[in-house]
């Protein structure tokens, strides 16, 4: 993993972050808990999983701490938050509850507008692609809080 990068100023007079490469992490082993299933199930669709991955339960392991990290340092920092924009996904095969799966992330940065761009690859361990998907953050400064 890189440096965070320095902020550079919009031409609103603002504070962005700096443009970088990107990053590709190494390969994270992840699960579809029955558990954590079932609790994103509960809160996005209000009912139960049914034996069933939902299509966007991966992106759930954005808040991975290795991949946290990694869009922190890319959005720029504490003085920026990452506001979800868009997501796609696109299935060669259904995810199934209680199994392993291998995570490949990549990050990217788009200058106008400020966003951070994540592309996701999962397979079985056995290397059988089952997804991809991508999920775009615009990157907002944060405000300063006015004076009481």
């Amino acid at each position: 993993m890189t440096a965070a990068p320095s902020p550079v100023q919009s031409r609103t007079g603002g504070q962005t972050p700096a443009p970088r490469a990107a990053v590709c992490l190494a390969p994270i082993l992840v699960r579809t808990e029955p558990g954590a299933v079932a609790s994103f199930s509960r809160e996005t669709a209000g009912k139960e999983s049914n034996g069933f991955v939902p299509l966007t339960f991966p992106f759930c392991w954005l808040t991975l701490p290795e991949i946290r990290s990694e869009i922190l340092q890319m959005i720029g920092g504490e003085k920026f938050i990452p506001v979800h924009e868009a997501q796609s996904f696109v299935y060669d095969r259904e995810l199934q509850i209680d199994t392993d799966y291998v995570l490949a992330i990549e990050l990217s940065h788009a200058e106008k507008p400020p966003r951070v761009i994540l592309r996701m690859a999962i397979s079985s361990p056995s290397n059988e692609v089952c997804a991809h998907l991508e999920t775009v953050l615009r990157i907002m400064p944060l405000t300063a809080k006015p004076a009481a």
